[in-house]
């Protein structure tokens, strides 16, 4: 076999393999399930579900339905559920930073009626 045969093989062979590789699936969207599962236990343990119910209830829906589109083979559903995953753990960070807000305004509240209080305890005591 002469060397342009040869060229034309390997040229032939690695065409094809690129090409498989291009039309192989998507790889599983596994990383985004656990981001958005970690995220969503984290709010869970700052309580957001009693400060931010809606993005809570949003982020376990989202979630859920990821995991029922990661199940199929098609390449589509796979996109569709990294995107859920992305979505179910950016709702879940919302509902955590939401969490985070009500607590600290709580005790900047608690603060203020604090202060408030020594005040009017120091007026008293002035006499003013």
């Amino acid at each position: 076999m002469n060397l342009v045969a040869r060229s034309h093989r390997f040229l032939i062979a690695g065409g094809m393999l690129a090409l498989s590789a291009c039309a192989a699936a998507p790889p599983a969207p596994t990383a985004a399930l656990q981001a958005a599962d970690i995220a969503i236990a984290n709010a869970d343990k700052d309580g957001a579900t009693d400060y931010a119910p809606l993005e809570m209830r949003s982020a376990h829906e989202k979630i859920a339905a990821a995991r029922e589109s990661a199940a199929q083979p098609d390449d589509e559903r796979v996109m569709q559920s990294r995107r859920l995953a992305d979505e179910a753990r950016a709702d879940a960070d919302l509902a955590s930073a939401k969490a985070h807000l009500a607590k600290a305004d709580a005790v900047n509240q608690e603060l203020q009626k604090n202060s408030d209080t020594l005040r009017q305890e120091i007026q008293r005591g002035s006499g003013g």
